[in-house]
């Protein structure tokens, strides 16, 4: 994955791969979720 800075946001870019095998398409809406150990995970919003 890369880290874009774009006009003070950062972004990421998903591995096609991964995106394709979890049915994501430019419509999916992601949020990323912290766990008590600082782990980050994403999560679909449905």
């Amino acid at each position: 994955m890369k880290v874009i800075v774009n006009n003070g946001q950062y972004k990421i870019t998903i591995p096609k791969d991964i995106a394709e095998a979890k049915g994501w398409n430019n419509k999916t809406k992601l949020r990323f979720v912290e766990d008590l150990e600082g782990n980050i995970h994403l999560k679909e919003i449905k």
